[in-house]
């Protein structure tokens, strides 16, 4: 097992990955990066990706699940 995920720490190619699909996400919802909107889609990503899903796709569809309204 990864050893970051005992210690809920993030490799440079996760936070990379992550900042990635955070700025891909907002751009596309149209939410700007200091928002509220934007702070809870980041804390979902994080959660989300802490408990254990690490595909683009998967991270997309739950967070789909829970459609965030455009700001």
């Amino acid at each position: 097992m990864n050893p970051a995920i005992l210690t809920n720490t993030f490799e440079p190619s996760d936070l990379a990955f992550l900042q990635r699909l955070f700025d891909h996400l907002c751009a596309e919802r149209g939410l700007p990066g200091g928002s509220l909107a934007a702070n809870d889609l980041a804390a979902k990503i994080i959660s989300l990706y802490q408990q254990g899903v690490r595909d683009e796709r998967d991270l997309q569809a739950q967070l789909d699940c829970g459609a965030m309204p455009k700001n």
